[in-house]
């Protein structure tokens, strides 16, 4: 096994033992969706899912980096504000 397919699987590990002992931060199934991604590649492609283990991780990775902030999720509420700026005239 390669030293980055190494760390990968070591990783994809460590997110699996937190979601399996409850110690993660916000809603778990997205956590699952992006692990179940990251499982999907990574025989094949493990870049690939060191990306998807970054998905996982983002919510973290936003406290360290506030660049991160563009990338967010917006609001329900943000959603219906843009909506109903662009559908205005439409509806």
């Amino acid at each position: 096994m390669s030293g980055e397919l190494k760390k990968v699987v070591q990783r994809f590990e460590e997110r699996l033992g937190l979601l399996e002992s409850g110690g993660h931060k916000g809603p778990a199934h997205w956590k699952i969706f992006h692990l179940h991604n990251a499982l999907n590649v990574l025989k094949d492609d493990h870049a690939a899912a060191d990306l998807h283990l970054d998905e996982f991780d983002r919510a973290e990775l936003a406290k360290e980096f506030p660049e991160l902030e563009a990338d967010r999720i917006p609001t329900v509420e943000e959603l219906r504000s843009r909506f109903d700026m662009i559908a205005g005239g439409m509806i």
